[in-house]
């Protein structure tokens, strides 16, 4: 009787021992999962139900030089854009010219998507985190050769050009071909390296954003 009895007693701190474990468990794993992401419904799981900061954790954090320079290789991927943001269109607010830190030039330029409509100027000067798919806009030969052949209409029209030394005015103006055939002339000796027939602008489609500073 006395032995049937230590085996109860036995058998039941075992299995006590045995939940207490399991609760460990659960409630380490648990700690581990963000706030964010843990289960508020049966429907957590599918893929419209998941938040925002869970559909992101993973993806890797790109410098705007990085995404101009391998943009191919992110082409159609949806990456995070950490940068510095230089300048936020005035015009629609729709973009924004990122640049990897406050002293190096401009490198990427950031869309707003439709459901962000556009940013805010308050970006501007500081680090900001953008969530979105890289895409591409190709500059062909054909549009550079009729953008430099109007440039020379205009020039001729207006007997202006640019060593005038009224560069920038002219831009502000509306004559914005100076300093541009620097970047022609770079785009097609590009095109020339690489056999290309196109100069690829890449960008990002911004669906979400966060500012880190």
């Amino acid at each position: 009787m006395k032995r049937k009895f230590l085996m109860i007693v036995l058998s039941a701190f075992l299995f006590s021992c045995g939940n207490s474990e399991k609760k460990s468990n659960e409630s380490t794993s648990s700690d581990e999962v963000p706030a964010c992401c843990k289960n508020k419904g049966n429907d957590a799981t599918s893929s419209d139900n998941v938040p925002e900061c869970c559909k992101n954790k993973g993806l890797e954090m790109l410098f705007p030089s990085e995404v101009s320079a391998k943009g191919d290789s992110y082409l159609g991927k949806e990456v995070a854009v950490r940068g510095f943001v230089k300048k936020v269109c005035h015009c629609s607010g729709k973009k924004c010219q990122l640049a990897d830190n406050d002293e190096s030039e401009v490198s990427l330029t950031v869309f707003a998507n439709d459901e962000i409509g556009k940013f805010s100027q308050e970006l501007t000067g500081k680090n900001v985190k953008y969530i979105g798919v890289v895409k591409e806009n190709r500059i062909t030969k054909e549009m550079i050769a009729a953008d430099e052949a109007k440039q020379a209409e205009e020039a001729a029209k207006s007997n202006q050009n640019c060593d005038n030394g009224q560069g920038e005015v002219k831009e502000e103006k509306g004559h914005k071909h100076c300093g541009k055939n620097k970047d022609y002339s770079k785009m097609k000796k590009w095109m020339e390296e690489n056999k290309k027939d196109y100069y690829p602008v890449y960008y990002v489609e911004v669906k979400n954003f966060e500012v880190m500073d």
